[in-house]
């Protein structure tokens, strides 16, 4: 099982997943999270829960199809979205219903997709068997699921829609969160977001590190604050002003450590770029 999570974003989509797989009574770390690469026409960045094979097999027959019947040439979302609804029907006949009743549980899997189109920016889409749905803002799915909803309420209001720069450290939070108090998700932390450009960057381990710790620092302090709603004699001549300078410090520490990684993230796609002499 797994948690994983999707935000439709003003600017792209943002998708996050635990790496633990549970085979039996035990435990690995592995993929959740499968980037296609954008050819200049579309990208696709796959996360999924359920069956590990199943996953890594749909994800197969989506890079098969892709190659096969779109190639190098330009797509539309509905495009894409029917050639994943083709591989799902390709293969959940084969290799998931064909199995022992029993069995196709556990062989199931659930996706979140974000879509890439040149011109025409991203998009978020969910799967459940065959059938593959828009998701106008976001999604969370996997065993972690009501605890990564709840968060996500706590930080957005209903229909609104965070920026990647504001949903990529909230993704990492949840996750671990997740990761701590529900059973069977664990591992590393995978955070990737697929730009309205087409870039496809991956939020390095160091920052989803800082991101949790920010927001567990933010909980904390706002427990702090909580503790005045008790036995205070005079809340009108309580100060504020200390409680919002350690909230301004660690927004500024943070966001000061994010901007460094993302100058970083930069320099090094730009001497990628750079011929080799």
């Amino acid at each position: 099982m797994t948690i994983a999570l999707g935000f439709r974003c003003t600017d792209g989509v943002v998708l996050a997943a635990d790496s633990q797989y549970t085979e039996g009574i035990a435990k690995l770390n592995g993929q959740k999270i499968f980037p296609i690469a954008s050819n200049g026409y579309y990208g696709l960045t796959i996360a999924g829960s359920g069956g590990v094979p199943s996953l890594k097999g749909i994800v197969r027959e989506i890079k098969k199809r892709l190659k096969r019947d779109v190639g190098l040439n330009a797509a539309s979302f509905a495009d894409i979205q029917i050639l994943i609804e083709n591989s799902l029907c390709a293969y959940y006949p084969k290799h998931i219903d064909s199995a022992p009743k029993d069995k196709q549980d556990d062989l199931g899997v659930q996706l979140l997709i974000g879509i890439w189109i040149s011109g025409a920016g991203t998009q978020l889409f969910e799967t459940f068997r065959t059938t593959a749905f828009k998701v106008d803002h976001h999604r969370c799915i996997g065993v972690g699921s009501h605890l990564a909803e709840y968060l996500n309420d706590v930080f957005f209001p209903p229909g609104g829609r965070p920026s990647v720069r504001l949903a990529e450290p909230l993704a990492a939070y949840i996750v671990g969160r997740s990761k701590q108090y529900v059973e069977f998700c664990g591992g590393h932390t995978f955070v990737r977001a697929l730009l309205d450009d087409g870039t496809d960057e991956m939020v390095w381990n160091q920052e989803i590190r800082e991101s949790d710790k920010y927001f567990q620092e933010f909980f904390l302090d706002l427990g702090h604050i909580r503790g005045l709603l008790g036995d205070v004699p005079t809340p009108q001549n309580i100060d504020m002003a200390p409680f919002t300078e350690v909230l301004r410090n660690r927004l500024i520490e943070f966001r000061a450590k994010q901007q460094g990684h993302r100058q970083k993230q930069e320099e090094m796609r730009q001497s990628l770029r750079r011929p080799h002499k």
